[in-house]
């Protein structure tokens, strides 16, 4: 006697996950008919149930009412356009079908809403990994040209997008499927910045972080139904914050210099490293943002190029040596003349070698002299300092706040002083007296 082969459980679990489906899931279409249009055409809808809930979906095609199938929910052959519009509605059943049971197989839970909402998103052809991505580079350049971000910031995304082009590339492919781009293709693009591009841990970051926001979008805007980012943790090292001490301030200050570039870009930067006004900032100062009080003090009110975010910054006397240097200077409207960033860097580094300064001197580096050495080391509140600087929240200010050799020197002193009239009430201090 002969016995059925046992069928493995894995396909057993497969047919019962297909039989629950057949029970929970469905899709048809119907036309509407209570809004006639001025044609007397009614308009094909799509309706999707899910565990007895219903989202329905106008696909914004629409046929006379004797031209519609009841019984196959499709267009009759009396319509010209049945078989155009037939494949369109089958190509949408199919996609739909597809998302549904890719879900159920991985154990993701769906709704009929969300299926409505990544249809009415991407239609029955979802956008690739790198249309998103172009969408994200043409989004971010009309903010640039409107002036609500930076230039480089819209620069960065065109440099993701070449990256991505680069790395599907790499893997054999002109573009890819947004489903294809899971939690392992996150792994391998993560490697690719490392090794291909030769990038730093926190370079990568960076460029991961952007990734990772237009994948984001896709997903809230229901393109994609789960977010592959979720279980993904972004690695950064601690970076080292470059800063000039007090010395080698006053030694840029005091320099001679007889060349106008090195001269101009020198009080550029000392300015900066009494405000904290990072390069692009300084470079859209206008004269007019210069304000006096009725104190005889003067500040700058301004909102950061990066962030929109605004700083307030009253001028210490050093800075107020630049303004009066600079202001009565020719008919332009800007407070100092404006030249590029690499040109300004690449000055600064022939200034730190005349000065005899061993750093790595760029414009930046003025932005973090004036958090710890002007302020923080001189006991300025890290509160005041971030609205000073224009940042966002605490946390971005924190990381300006390293505590220097100096300071923890300065804050012992002045313990140690305090700790002067600790003296034991009477015979030798023992160690229970600790």
């Amino acid at each position: 006697m002969s016995y059925p082969c046992p069928m493995h459980p894995s396909v057993i679990w497969t047919q019962l996950i297909f039989i629950l489906m057949r029970h929970s899931f469905s899709i048809y279409f119907y036309l509407k008919r209570r809004k006639l249009q001025k044609d007397s055409k009614s308009t094909i809808m799509l309706r999707i149930i899910v565990d007895n809930k219903a989202a329905d979906v106008s696909l914004k095609t629409s046929i006379l009412h004797e031209h519609w199938d009841k019984q196959n929910r499709r267009v009759s052959a009396i319509n010209p356009e049945a078989h155009d519009i037939n494949a369109y509605l089958d190509k949408v059943s199919s996609t739909l079908q597809h998302h549904y049971r890719q879900a159920q197989l991985e154990g993701k839970q769906l709704t009929a809403s969300m299926l409505k909402q990544r249809f009415m998103a991407t239609g029955s052809n979802p956008p690739s990994l790198l249309e998103i991505f172009d969408k994200q580079v043409k989004d971010a350049d009309r903010l640039a040209h409107a002036g609500q971000i930076s230039m480089s910031h819209s620069n960065r995304h065109k440099l993701v997008y070449r990256r991505l082009e680069e790395f599907c590339k790499k893997m054999g492919r002109q573009d890819m499927a947004l489903e294809q781009f899971d939690r392992q293709m996150i792994h391998e693009l993560e490697l690719f910045f490392r090794t291909d591009c030769r990038l730093s841990v926190n370079t990568t970051a960076k460029m991961m972080s952007m990734v990772r926001k237009g994948i984001l979008w896709a997903y809230r805007c229901g393109i994609i139904l789960t977010n592959p980012f979720s279980t993904y943790r972004i690695k950064k090292e601690e970076s080292q914050k470059q800063y000039l001490n007090r010395q080698e301030i006053i030694r840029i200050m005091s320099k001679r210099l007889d060349i106008p570039r090195l001269a101009s870009i020198r009080d550029i930067f000392i300015f900066s490293c009494f405000t904290g006004i990072a390069y692009s900032d300084i470079c859209r100062l206008r004269k007019d943002q210069i304000i006096s009080d009725s104190d005889k003090g003067m500040y700058i009110h301004l909102y950061r190029t990066k962030t929109n975010h605004p700083a307030f910054i009253p001028l210490l006397p050093q800075a107020r040596k630049m303004v009066s240097l600079y202001i009565g200077r020719g008919e332009s409207e800007y407070l100092f003349p404006t030249i590029s960033n690499q040109k300004s860097n690449a000055y600064l580094k022939e200034l730190a070698d005349i000065c005899h300064i061993r750093k790595r001197v760029t414009f930046h580096v003025a932005r973090h002299t004036f958090a710890v050495t002007v302020c923080l080391e001189n006991g300025l509140p890290i509160e005041t300092l971030s609205k000073m600087l224009g940042h966002t929240n605490l946390r971005v200010t924190q990381a300006y706040a390293r505590i220097t050799y100096r300071k923890v020197t300065e804050d012992m002193k002045v313990l140690k002083n305090k700790l002067k009239d600790w003296k034991p009430e009477s015979g030798t201090m023992k160690s229970d007296d600790i």
